[in-house]
């Protein structure tokens, strides 16, 4: 009789709020949770994830496993819990959120029927000389020499690249047991260059301070959460160094979180001239050969440093020490598909799971983050109000463009203050960068005879002007076409571009100041690999100038050699219709202002604005983020937003616009019942369902409703009936999102 449970429970990675009850034949002998599984699920089979072994069988019909994947788990005991964590949080089928936690193609969606295997990749390795003998051609005669003076093991192919002989004539002799010729697995390593060897810089007394808390912690081991509120040029990068160096030292692995693709290989270089070949990198830039060898270096021991962007969260990683998360406040920790995590979040949770130390770092904390730490206690709160070395903040200067146009009679780009600064920067030798928010060349095509304007085929936006590849794209579904001689709609001639972006402003400064070199970061301009790394390497050096960029060029980045920083059109965020607007917009400053300055040389900053008087760019100017708080919370408190209440954004999306209002009057018609059935209206508010800020995106109607709620209780017991009844009146549950704590309504 089979000893083991009959039973098991799995997961399968497809949006299916379920999971599925298999029964385990005698034949497999063991079955482990978190261990692939094939299962068949209809009229295919699929890759599941173990959940949970039992003898009880299920109320319906049953089906068999029908082979084990793996002889170990994949998924971690943790990793399980905070798999159904995000699930229940998040409203995520289960299957889904256990799918990112694994590299590409191991619970794979396409070809599910097809088993899939680990994505090894081997090569033939020449390993060891065994015989000499006689009896050899005159090439393997001189095989056999090159091999004897050679350091093995050394690749087949390489090896004949650099001998100019045959691999057939390599594998006669490994057939005839002169050689050992072996096919192993090797690791795609995703390093470029060799890490520089980096100062060990010695730490203030401020930072030695939080270091010896940070010290203490870790000894004493178990969860405990840190905002580490420090301001630009702090010097936070040297706690977290020192910081997870101790944790290492106690035989614990460590976790680094940032928040940009663009800002690990920097990151990740800078840790590796600590802690060598312990350090992994995680994102989404890698191929899928180097994401998995670097999961399988995590996994197996061989990396206990990880640096990486969102999904690092979710690093296999054993004995987890500390989680750092930097810049926690960037709105790029948000997952924006399914399931709709954030990063920060799940980094608390997970943490709270295994034990772990979690430090949250950001010169412009998150309001809910601060309310957090200060007022709630949630969070310790560690301040770091000083740049290292006693430098200054920079001079902060705003200028009203309403007054420039008045003078100038014209509207203006660049002021005649940024413009007289620039020069004299170049003049001394030293560097500018210049934050223009916003890609492309113009952002709005104008016939100046009937008004109409070029929007996109699939969205309901305005296509975005680009003039090195002279066409008109959108930026949300990549629709492009040529740009039109004549108004599509009246006929005529009166074209008309309005904006700037980043291709605008690049080329008006190439004209103003010809013999500065000028260089662009935006997306458009790193779409080709490597070319982050060659643009910010080159502005590292010296070798350019200025630098144009969007908000890549505002965070994480450290230029002594910079002490000019120009923000232009700094309101633009302030026109959206997000409750976030004024926290976005003072963020974004403060931190593009914290790049003037970090050397020995003081640093300037001049900010372009037609809201010269607004809270969030006065207090940026400042560079007090207590002020702009404590304005910001007062107006979060009386419009009942976070951190006072929580939400949840439902989002229906179909290609026919009466299909997607009807689906979201029945949801909002069910959650109006299940809100008078589990809350009371004081504590929970339904606004719409209404048409979303942008209607259409990528061909779909969108329709939305926000929840506001004093309860997270009330706010899950309430969409788990809605979700229960839309199920059993047959409503399908793809054409809706539910995004939990959104960064943006819009």
């Amino acid at each position: 009789m089979n000893r083991f449970p009959h039973f098991v429970d799995v997961a399968v990675p497809l949006p299916i709020f379920q999971t599925f009850t298999y029964e385990v034949p005698d034949s497999i002998q063991l079955v482990r949770p978190g261990a692939r599984l094939l299962v068949p699920l209809g009229k295919r089979s699929i890759a599941a994830i173990a959940l949970r072994l039992h003898r009880e069988p299920p109320a319906q019909k049953f089906r068999q496993v029908e082979k084990v994947l793996d002889s170990e788990s994949v998924i971690s005991e943790p990793l399980l819990e905070l798999a159904q964590w995000i699930s229940s949080y998040y409203f995520s089928p289960l299957g889904e959120a256990i799918r990112i936690m694994l590299p590409p193609g191991l619970l794979q969606k396409k070809n599910a029927d097809r088993a899939p295997a680990w994505p090894v990749k081997q090569r033939w390795m020449i390993l060891e000389v065994l015989n000499g003998g006689g009896g050899l051609t005159a090439r393997q005669a001189h095989v056999m020499d090159v091999l004897s003076a050679e350091k093995l093991p050394v690749e087949l192919t390489e090896f004949v690249r650099k001998t100019d002989c045959s691999a057939a004539v390599v594998k006669k002799l490994a057939h005839e047991g002169r050689i050992v010729l072996q096919k192993v697995s090797v690791y795609r390593s995703p390093w470029g260059d060799a890490a520089p060897r980096l100062e060990k810089h010695i730490l203030n007394d401020e930072q030695q301070k939080i270091f010896e808390t940070l010290k203490h912690r870790l000894q004493r081991g178990g969860f405990y959460s840190v905002l580490l509120h420090g301001v630009t040029g702090s010097g936070k990068t040297e706690i977290y160094l020192n910081a997870i160096a101790f944790a290492r030292s106690l035989g614990k692995s460590a976790l680094m979180m940032v928040p940009e693709i663009g800002l690990t290989p920097q990151v990740a270089r800078q840790f590796r001239s600590w802690f060598g070949e312990e350090v992994a990198i995680l994102h989404s830039a890698l191929s899928d050969g180097e994401r998995f060898d670097e999961w399988r270096r995590i996994r197996e021991g061989e990396a206990q440093v990880v640096v990486g962007t969102r999904s690092a969260v979710f690093a296999p990683l054993a004995k987890l020490g500390i989680i750092i998360v930097d810049e926690e406040h960037d709105s790029s920790y948000k997952q924006e598909e399914m399931p709709r995590y954030h990063g920060r979040d799940t980094a608390l949770k997970r943490a709270s799971i295994e034990g772990a130390l979690v430090l949250l770092g950001s010169a412009t904390p998150q309001l809910e983050t601060f309310f957090q730490a200060v007022e709630s206690r949630r969070f310790d709160y560690m301040p770091l109000p000083f740049r290292i070395l006693e430098r200054p903040l920079p001079t902060v200067h705003i200028v009203d463009m309403r007054v420039e146009f008045e003078r100038k009679g014209k509207a203006a780009v660049l002021c005649d203050l940024l413009k007289e600064n620039i020069a004299d920067r170049l003049t001394r030798r030293e560097q500018v960068l210049v934050l223009m928010n916003r890609r492309g060349y113009s952002s709005v095509l104008l016939c100046r005879s009937c008004g109409n304007t070029e929007a996109c085929a699939n969205c309901s936006i305005n296509l975005t002007y680009h003039q090195e590849s002279s066409r008109l794209s959108c930026h949300y579904c990549g629709y492009a076409r040529s740009v039109p001689q004549r108004c599509r709609s009246c006929g005529k001639e009166y074209i008309y571009f309005l904006g700037e972006g980043t291709e605008q402003i690049q080329k008006i400064l190439m004209s103003a100041f010809p013999n500065a070199i000028t260089d662009r970061l935006d997306r458009d301009s790193v779409q080709r690999r490597g070319s982050y790394d060659r643009i910010l390497g080159s502005f590292s050096s010296g070798k350019t100038d200025i630098l144009i960029g969007t908000q890549m060029i505002a965070k994480g980045h450290d230029f002594p050699r910079v002490t000019l920083v120009g923000v232009l059109a700094a309101e633009q965020m302030l026109r959206l219709a997000d409750f976030r607007a004024a926290e976005k917009t003072f963020q974004l400053v403060t931190q593009v202002a914290g790049r003037a300055g970090r050397g020995e040389q003081p640093g300037e900053v001049i900010i372009q604005t037609h809201f010269p008087n607004h809270y969030s760019l006065r207090y940026a100017c400042a560079q007090d983020y207590r002020r702009f708080y404590d304005q910001e919370v007062r107006y979060r408190r009386d419009f009942r937003y976070p951190p006072f209440t929580a939400l949840a954004n439902l989002l229906v999306h179909s290609t026919h616009r009466e299909k997607a209002a009807q689906l979201a009057s029945r949801i909002g018609d069910v959650l109006k019942q299940k809100i008078q059935e589990h809350s009371h209206e004081r504590r929970m508010r339904l606004l719409g369902p209404s048409p979303a800020a942008i209607e259409r995106i990528k061909r779909e109607f969108r329709f939305q409703m926000l929840i506001k709620t004093t309860s997270r209780r009330e706010l899950h017991e309430v969409l788990d009936q809605t979700f229960r009844v839309l199920q059993q009146e047959g409503t399908s549950l793809k054409n809706i999102l539910v995004d939990v704590d959104p960064i943006t309504v819009l």
